[in-house]
């Protein structure tokens, strides 16, 4: 939400700036200068990376508007409350429950490879090679949308550049029109900055952010896993994973981590058919 909210500031702030000045808003209007800059900037971006990273990273474009913090005191208290299940109902129980509603998705992969008698070792090194190469993706749209922002200023300069020669071009005849049109030509430079700068760049550091969170969230599903694995007891389990918070968060782990285990013990367990 408060993505959408930036954006929308941005706008109002720039929308002010322009109707209270002495041009005519109307000016601003460049449909052709808009076309480059957008256009040049699309195409520089199909031409630097492979269709598919494109694509990937403008529907991250629309992720950033629906992905917040991750509450962290709630997913430990999950990872604290699977720890327990484990321990006192087994690994199959725990697995019905994960499949049904979790989306600790590594927790979920090293319970599974646990129940299919994966070594300690060996379930560890594919959640980590699970998250470094997810890592590497979310990154490469960090870089796709970092090197559009850094582009779209600069076809901004060359459509205001095309701009300035048309002008020039009728300067002769049309004298009393060099202002306009050197106001014109300007605009183009200034889409590129908007662009760049209330949209691209902030995007890239959106989606840089939300790879950090995924980064630390899953991080500590891994730990869990290997903790389930040395079958440590829940509160060694509720300390660890506590450690990499704050010391408020921390306050509340230790308050309430481990009581989401009524809702495990509570489901009942399925016969086979």
């Amino acid at each position: 939400m408060l993505t959408f909210f930036g954006f929308v500031i941005g706008a109002v702030l720039v929308g002010y700036g322009i109707l209270k000045g002495q041009a005519p808003p109307e000016i601003f209007l460049n449909w052709p200068g808009l076309a480059i800059v957008i256009g040049g900037t699309i195409a520089s971006s199909f031409i630097s990376y492979p269709l598919k990273e494109v694509l990937r990273a403008f529907h991250s474009y629309y992720i950033i508007f629906r992905s917040g913090t991750h509450n962290y005191v709630s997913a430990i208290d999950k990872m604290v409350s699977s720890v327990r299940a484990l321990q006192r109902q087994g690994v199959e129980v725990l697995m019905r429950h994960l499949n049904a509603s979790s989306r600790l998705w590594i927790l979920k992969d090293g319970v599974q490879m646990m129940a299919n008698g994966y070594s300690k070792e060996e379930a560890q090194c594919i959640l980590e090679d699970q998250v470094r190469w997810k890592m590497a993706r979310e990154m490469k749209q960090h870089q796709l949308f970092g090197a559009m922002a850094r582009t779209a200023p600069a076809f901004g300069m060359l459509g205001t550049l095309i701009g300035l020669i048309n002008m020039l071009v009728t300067l002769q005849s049309e004298p009393g029109q060099v202002g306009i049109g050197l106001a014109i030509a300007l605009t183009t430079t200034f889409y590129g900055l908007v662009l760049a700068n209330m949209i691209l760049s902030p995007i890239a550091e959106k989606i840089k952010e939300r790879a950090e969170h995924n980064l630390l969230l899953e991080t500590m599903q891994i730990e869990t896993v290997v903790m389930m694995y040395e079958k440590r007891n829940f509160v060694y389990v509720r300390d660890k994973l506590a450690a990499y918070l704050n010391a408020s968060s921390r306050k509340k782990v230790n308050a309430t981590a481990g009581q989401s285990m009524g809702a495990i013990s509570e489901q009942p367990l399925k016969r086979a058919a």
